[in-house]
């Protein structure tokens, strides 16, 4: 018998894979309005009682990754062992599958899905999912059989696998997040190195600290490094060309034709990571040059949604850390940066660096007044309850601006104090903007 913990998106998965196998599970949500909703099409004889029924009857605990494997109740002896994430059971089910991983802090999403395109565009059929889209678990109920696999997974579905052997995997840039969910930076890398794969090739930056660290590390073997920055990386890129020493040395690539999807700087590394896998599949380079011409983006990242000679707004919901925030303000001037949430990280004092695009700061939420603490000595900072008075009050504010002026909404903080995902925060803002500003 089986117990699924946890019952949204990937929990839903498991228990529609395991009802379509015909294997014996039952399952639980701490949520009561999930286990209310869950119940119109699953009678009781299904639902795990945790304050009744014992962990140990178990013979594998799948448990969600929002929840957190430093629970009291799964660190016991006789129940760690049985504890599992849904990419266990994803990779114990493929069979000669071309799988592409990829993880790291930023740019996962965008990766993922880009990469994703390429292979679609060369008629390959490919499934990609994982921690955006499909649900690892639902690439075996689509009744379609993929050739490639894309998927991007989170430090929390890694935390209980050793290794993926994946024919690619991807490491983009690592830097503090979900801190609040580990011990320290170092747990948190620790998990995501579990994406390296021991026979397939893996693609790693050496951008920063972290993660060029484990490109030096000997017992890595079949590795490629890209670099923004160092011109002697196996694959280069700048905001103009692609720079390939590892495929044709000393090849370049114009990269000036890309999608407005794709512009800012911080998406030129993932057009150079689409680039090196579109190599190791040996696809036709004209094909990812059409593929990042046209790129349509994920929603909430860094997207464009009004513009004209005067003002800019752009919503990046899905920056819930510093550097992702940092990635955006790079791009523009005269800044209205909207910050605010619940913090994973203290030292917004960073944000400092860059007070000269930076006009005014506005922040809400729980962490609010932490972050009118860290910033105010040195720029203007208002704070207000929500999402909605701060739109208010920057719209007023820029009202008589003469210079062009960027409303840039980079949270650089987890939504859940007052949206149930990034995904709701960014709508949230998109309906502001659209009622406010007409």
């Amino acid at each position: 018998m089986y117990l699924i913990y946890g019952i949204q998106k990937s929990g839903l998965s498991i228990v529609n894979y395991f009802k379509t196998k015909k294997i014996k599970f039952k399952m639980w949500d701490d949520n009561p309005t999930v286990r209310k909703a869950i119940k119109k099409n699953y009678n009781e004889d299904y639902f795990f009682n945790i304050k009744k029924d014992n962990l140990n009857d178990f013979k594998k605990i799948f448990v969600s990754p929002g929840i957190s494997l430093r629970q009291k109740k799964f660190q016991k002896k006789n129940i760690s062992k049985k504890v599992y994430r849904d990419l266990n059971l994803y990779i114990s089910n493929l069979k000669n599958q071309k799988i592409i991983a990829i993880t790291g802090t930023n740019g996962k999403s965008t990766t993922t899905k880009l990469i994703g395109d390429i292979l679609k565009k060369n008629k390959i059929n490919t499934f990609v999912g994982g921690n955006i889209g499909e649900s690892l678990c639902n690439a075996f109920l689509l009744k379609k059989k993929y050739n490639a696999h894309v998927i991007e997974l989170s430090s929390f579905q890694l935390e209980t696998v050793k290794s993926i052997d994946s024919r690619i995997s991807v490491i983009t840039n690592l830097s503090g997040d979900h801190l609040d969910r580990y011990k320290g930076i170092s747990d948190y890398i620790n998990q995501k190195k579990n994406i390296i794969s021991k026979n397939g090739i893996n693609l790693l930056s050496i951008d920063d600290i972290y993660s060029r660290k484990i490109f030096n590390q000997k017992k890595i073997k079949n590795k490629i490094s890209f670099s923004l920055v160092d011109k002697s990386a196996d694959c280069f890129a700048n905001d103009d060309y692609i720079l390939d020493n590892y495929f044709k040395k000393g090849r370049k690539l114009s990269i000036r034709k890309i999608s407005k999807d794709l512009e800012g700087h911080f998406n030129i590394q993932n057009i150079l990571i689409a680039y090196i896998c579109s190599k190791i599949f040996k696809l036709p380079e004209s094909n990812f040059l059409k593929v990042i011409k046209t790129f349509k983006g994920l929603p909430f990242r860094s997207s464009t949604i009004f513009t004209n000679n005067k003002l800019k707004i752009v919503n990046n919901s899905k920056s819930t850390n510093l550097n992702s925030t940092i990635n955006s303000v790079v791009n523009y001037n005269n800044i209205y940066l909207i910050l605010g949430g619940i913090a994973k990280e203290k030292n917004f004092e960073i944000l400092l660096k860059y007070k000269s695009k930076i006009s005014c700061v506005y922040t809400y939420g729980k962490s609010g007044s932490l972050i009118e603490k860290k910033l105010k000595k040195e720029l203007v900072v208002k704070r207000a309850p929500n999402l909605t008075s701060v739109i208010k009050k920057t719209l007023k504010d820029i009202k008589n601006n003469s210079n062009k002026t960027t409303i840039l909404f980079a949270p650089a903080c987890a939504s859940y104090d007052q949206y149930k995902n990034f995904e709701e925060r960014g709508m949230h803002f998109n309906n502001l903007i659209k009622y406010y500003l007409n």
